[in-house]
């Protein structure tokens, strides 16, 4: 079993079993998680993600007269 380190560089600490890849595809510390420079474009996914909620929750039927 290959021994996982941090993929921050100069960083050399072992990953324990909790470790989960960021969106960027790279794994981190617990140091290193939080202020890593990440190339994932967390705006246009909240911005789809917005639109997309925001589309189904606005139409609606119309109401009959009366």
């Amino acid at each position: 079993m290959p021994l996982h380190r941090c993929d921050l560089d100069g960083c050399k600490k072992k990953l324990d079993l909790t470790a989960f890849p960021c969106r960027c595809k790279k794994t981190f510390c617990i140091t290193h998680r939080a202020d890593h420079a990440c190339t994932f474009d967390y705006h246009t996914l909240q911005r789809d993600v917005l639109l997309k909620t925001m589309s189904t929750a606005v139409t609606g039927d119309k109401l009959a007269r009366v």
